[in-house]
């Protein structure tokens, strides 16, 4: 119960912390918190890790499906390769995101339970403004989806960067 309260409490005052325009405290660790138990019960090949597309290098070589967003080549312009590969070799679904509508439309189309995220401040803040947050989980359509994630350092959208020991620590 103190847990719940706490997760509340975290969830309210990063919100005033928008409102008061304020440095905002980092949610994704209260978030993680709150669901890490639940999260660590799912079934891995329910669970996908999915980086936005700011991670990826500049001259990228991965392709663009219109289903399952960008195609890592694994190229080691950037961390998300390895990131790849080690989801996959620890059973996890893998994705590189362009929006967070093709987000939320990926969750639903691959019926995911879980997502091992990093995102924004902004995208964050948009998502926590947009949808249902409770003790059941995030709610994406009519799906609860229990989630573990990280912030990026910094918020661009073209050169972006995150820790990426944090991300396999996750996984």
């Amino acid at each position: 119960m103190l847990k719940k309260i706490k997760f509340i409490f975290d969830l309210y005052i990063y919100k005033l912390q928008g409102l008061l325009g304020m440095k905002r405290s980092d949610i994704m660790a209260s978030i993680n918190d709150y669901y890490r138990d639940d999260f660590h019960r799912l079934d891995k090949k329910d669970v996908a890790v999915i980086l936005p597309h700011c991670l990826i290098a500049d001259k990228c070589p991965a392709k663009f499906s219109k289903s399952d967003g960008v195609l890592c080549k694994n190229c080691d312009l950037c961390g998300c390769g390895k990131i790849s590969e080690s989801a996959g070799r620890k059973g996890y679904q893998f994705y590189i995101s362009p929006s967070v509508g093709f987000t939320k439309r990926l969750v639903q189309r691959k019926h995911l339970k879980g997502i091992i995220g990093v995102a924004c401040d902004y995208e964050i803040e948009k998502g926590i403004a947009s949808e249902n947050i409770s003790n059941n989980g995030v709610k994406i359509d009519r799906r609860r989806i229990k989630t573990q994630g990280l912030r990026l350092d910094v918020y661009d959208c073209i050169e972006n960067s995150v820790d990426w020991d944090k991300v396999e620590e996750l996984l």
